[in-house]
């Protein structure tokens, strides 16, 4: 079975963590360190011939876009992370509607290719801006993979369901939502799926994960950022906590990736959307808005 690989391209100044020290309109101030790791990461993909979907913020392609074209000529897949990696939560429809059409347009100007999917900054898609799917929708995307079905300080839907399904919204058309894996250890959804999961922890833990939902019937989606990979970035003062979640164990972490890369195989997002589609697995199901 094969598994799904992603990346989302941003750069070392957009996380969440750090957007109070570097707002939007100090990011052309900054030094740029995302095309040395994006090309260090298309080595890797290659060697192990493992297909990927690459979920690239619009503002990094317009400063960047020969990315994107080494992407695309890599034979990988561009998705959309939006503009300006501004979480959902804190956007009206309007602002994301036109933050995702900007997204959709640098992409497909600079790759010309179609976009399909997208991933919104810190899976920012939660109960309470479920009206993003009819967005989503309007803007003729196929797929989304915004949903952690967990609890956190940040993000998730606890009660979403832990495989894809077809989201039933307003706008009409369907999307497809590609919820980020989670293995049940007693009544809780345990998080595996790359990201600081896979910096932070033993990496058996996602290697069993990945086996598990795999016996489950199911591909695992992994995730990560091109700033994980970067001992060198600049550090940023951060609470204790926060430093720990932010920059843990960075250094050992491309060497997780590669292990990850040698013992599974690899499909992109795309791969993985046909693949549903032709064994027909995808069935509609709701998610209820929640108000408080």
């Amino acid at each position: 079975m094969k598994n799904v690989l992603t990346v989302d391209v941003e750069e070392w100044f957009h996380p969440e963590a750090l957007q109070n020290q570097f707002p939007m309109e100090s990011w052309p101030d900054q030094k740029s360190r995302v095309e040395p790791l994006i090309d260090r990461l298309l080595e890797a993909f290659d060697v192990h011939r493992a297909r990927a979907t690459f979920f690239v913020l619009g503002w990094v392609a317009e400063q960047n876009p020969q990315i994107v074209k080494k992407i695309v000529a890599a034979g990988h897949e561009i998705a959309s992370h939006s503009y300006a990696h501004r979480m959902v939560t804190k956007m009206s429809p309007d602002s994301f509607d036109q933050d995702l059409k900007k997204s959709i347009r640098v992409l497909e100007d600079i790759a010309g290719v179609r976009v399909k999917g997208f991933r919104a900054p810190t899976f920012s898609i939660t109960g309470q801006n479920l009206w993003a799917f009819d967005v989503l929708a309007q803007n003729n995307l196929e797929y989304d993979s915004s949903i952690y079905p967990i609890w956190h300080d940040r993000y998730g839907i606890p009660h979403a369901p832990r495989t894809p399904f077809i989201f039933e919204n307003a706008g009409g058309k369907p999307i497809v939502e590609f919820p980020m894996p989670t293995i049940r250890i007693g009544n809780k959804n345990i998080p595996f799926g790359g990201g600081g999961y896979l910096r932070l922890l033993p990496l058996w833990f996602t290697q069993y994960g990945i086996k598990k939902f795999n016996r489950e019937g199911q591909p695992a989606i992994i995730y990560m950022h091109p700033w994980e990979f970067d001992s060198d970035q600049q550090r940023v003062p951060l609470g204790r906590l926060q430093s720990l979640r932010h920059y843990g164990r960075i250094k050992r972490n491309f060497n997780k990736l590669e292990r990850l890369l040698k013992q599974f195989e690899w499909m992109a997002m795309e791969d993985y959307l046909t693949l549903l589609k032709k064994e027909k697995k995808l069935s509609v199901k709701k998610l209820n808005l929640i108000t408080k």
